[in-house]
């Protein structure tokens, strides 16, 4: 099956997380059918001090002004050289990369937004920017990005996370088998492996410890037999899988209980060292709230550290 063309959009801002998040993205998504856009908001003002220019008290500042703009986009275009070299390093064609840099007339937030709107595919962002301490008091882009964008699949990257294993979180069936097609559509799918994640009520294996993690891939006795619980369906999810090219014996699956799902998630994610959480939208909210917005102990914001985390629609 001949699979689509991708187009992914990088907003990046010059910092070694945009750097990372920009190799993560080409180290995914396959080279030989994708198109890596690199992405800037350039947000200076060039007519910047020219309304009071002939006023001696700021002529004088002008020509630092200017050195100063002249620096920034120096070290800006720097960046974009390395990232579009870090890229074809991993066997991309040229053709396949590009540089974007557009001039700011609105927020960097609906600049991004209004570009992702050109027939992107996805949108793979650093977690923080430049200015950590902003995004700790303000929000950072990427918590603002998955708040607005329902449309396509937006990957936000911490540190520098593995590439060869994704744990697929699933809490409601529909969520779950569109993941599964989300990914199977992005992704060469057999190049990795992937683990079905589900914290149930139904404490169909119960986890103490990290070191008690094991996968299982028998058949789960689960005594809750609602909407609630998805156990049932897991066969189903891992027939999708394999539908989309992905071997038997690269597919796990876990069922554990616990009273919170993101810590339960992110244990697991932390005892088998899973660089990618695969996400619904309606579960990344708790995401947000206990991990990425700082909510959360400061032990399980550890556990976040060089994961990409994949909200999907």
């Amino acid at each position: 099956m001949v699979k689509q063309k991708l187009k992914i959009l990088i907003p990046v801002d010059g910092s070694e997380q945009a750097l990372h998040a920009a190799v993560y993205a080409a180290k995914m998504f396959p080279n030989d059918r994708s198109e890596m856009v690199l992405f800037h908001v350039d947000a200076q003002n060039p007519d910047l001090g020219k309304s009071i220019s002939g006023n001696p008290l700021y002529d004088a500042q002008m020509k630092n002004i200017d050195k100063w703009m002249a620096a920034d986009h120096k070290v800006m275009n720097q960046f974009m050289d390395k990232a579009v070299d870090r890229i074809l390093d991993l066997d991309y064609p040229e053709s396949a990369v590009s540089v974007k840099i557009k001039k700011k007339e609105d927020r960097v937030l609906d600049e991004i937004i209004r570009e992702a709107r050109d027939e992107y595919d996805a949108v793979v962002v650093g977690k923080t920017g430049k200015s950590r301490l902003k995004d700790k008091f303000i929000g950072s882009l990427a918590i603002k990005l998955a708040g607005k964008m329902n449309l396509i699949p937006l990957i936000i990257v911490d540190g520098a996370p593995g590439t060869d294993k994704l744990l697929l979180s699933v809490d409601r069936r529909e969520e779950a088998f569109k993941s599964i097609y989300s990914i199977g559509a992005l992704l060469d799918i057999q190049n990795f492996s992937i683990a079905i994640c589900h914290v149930a009520r139904c404490a169909a294996k119960k986890i103490e410890s990290a070191d008690d993690f094991e996968y299982n891939s028998t058949e789960h006795d689960c005594p809750l037999r609602d909407v609630e619980c998805i156990c049932p369906s897991i066969g189903s999810m891992k027939e999708c899988l394999i539908d989309s090219g992905i071997l038997s014996s690269k597919i796990t699956d876990l069922v554990v209980s616990g009273a919170n799902p993101v810590s339960s998630t992110l244990e697991l994610t932390q005892a088998k060292q899973f660089g990618s959480i695969i996400v619904g939208r309606r579960a990344f909210v708790p995401f947000v709230e206990e991990v990425i917005s700082g909510r959360y102990s400061q032990k399980m914001l550890k556990k976040m550290e060089n994961v990409a985390l994949w909200v999907v629609n």
